[in-house]
């Protein structure tokens, strides 16, 4: 991020804080405590190692522990996270947020679920995105699009379209669980800071670890060598970015359709005292053959949306053996 940016970012912030009507001794002990335990989560940020964030916690950040409580607090820190801690991957959850994201997302909510569907021995595996957190909502991801490429697999002649347009991102795990069968066994992703690597194994077409922790691993047996094409749009984002380069340099993959969102960055999530998240970008996105990645997906064959789908279907039927 340059300076001219960092300086609107402050000007506009400023204004923002004055309009408020907060007085430079308003806040209390709570929210400069709160302030400052966020700033501290941001220092592990991407950007934060740079004058610009220093400049502009030393600018704002009076003014933040100034308001009369933590919720006011709020779009401030949002707009520090994104502009230049972690950058335009980042943001912060309000408590609000976390609750509303959390219920569209628990084991009983209606949230989509991958699906297949089979048609000329070409077979495509749609992934919609999911933020989903509980180990009952992940299980039943994985499991439904585990169960739909089974049954997708015996009439799958040819090979494999998977379709990321709408993917939006969320939790990149449980997607990775499900095209974890089409994916060569390996170090297929990672997440790479100050040059260290944190890497995604697959190993017999399951998850065997990846950088979100033990629990996020997936049985195996099940695997599938065939031609695999990766559908992208602008809309394909964050988490769906990383399912797209797991099949980078891989043999007989490749990307069809439009540029993806360009978030391939890693993100953690730092719990603040009120229950709001800051979301915050630490990593950069790294395929097997160690190539970092830091902006949008290009496709190998570029197609509108509308006819994206039928060249995908025929850059698979070309690679059929």
């Amino acid at each position: 991020m340059g300076r001219k940016c960092s300086q609107a970012f402050l000007a506009l912030l400023a204004v923002t804080l004055v309009l408020s009507g907060c007085s430079a001794d308003s806040g209390g002990d709570e929210v400069a405590g709160y302030v400052e335990a966020a700033i501290a989560e941001m220092r592990d940020g991407i950007h934060a190692d740079t004058d610009e964030f220093r400049d502009a916690v030393s600018r704002v950040e009076p003014e933040l522990k100034a308001k009369t409580t933590i919720a006011e607090t709020h779009r401030g820190l949002g707009e520090l996270v994104v502009v230049v801690a972690g950058g335009v991957h980042s943001w912060l959850q309000t408590p609000a947020d976390v609750a509303s994201i959390s219920a569209q997302n628990a084991p009983a909510a209606s949230f989509p679920v991958p699906t297949a569907s089979t048609r000329d021995g070409i077979s495509i595996l749609s992934l919609p995105g999911f933020q989903g957190e509980e180990p009952e909502a992940i299980e039943r991801y994985e499991a439904a699009g585990l169960q739909a490429m089974r049954a997708a697999a015996a009439a799958t002649t040819c090979g494999w379209i998977v379709d990321l347009r709408t993917n939006g991102g969320g939790n990149a795990w449980p997607m990775l669980a499900v095209v974890a069968p089409l994916l060569d066994d390996g170090d297929v992703v990672g997440l790479e800071r100050d040059g260290q690597v944190q890497w995604a194994r697959v190993a017999d077409g399951g998850v065997v670890s990846t950088p979100g922790g033990d629990d996020t691993s997936s049985p195996g047996g099940f695997t599938v060598d065939a031609p695999v094409a990766l559908l992208t749009s602008g809309m394909t984002n964050s988490a769906a970015e990383i399912v797209a380069i797991a099949f980078a340099g891989q043999a007989d993959a490749l990307r069809v359709g439009k540029p993806t969102a360009g978030m391939t960055t890693g993100n953690q999530v730092r719990e603040l005292s009120d229950g709001a998240r800051l979301i915050l970008t630490t990593s950069y996105d790294v395929d097997r053959t160690g190539r970092v990645y830091d902006g949008p997906l290009a496709p190998d064959i570029e197609a509108a949306p509308g006819p994206d789908l039928e060249a995908a279907r025929t850059a698979v039927r070309s690679r059929c053996a």
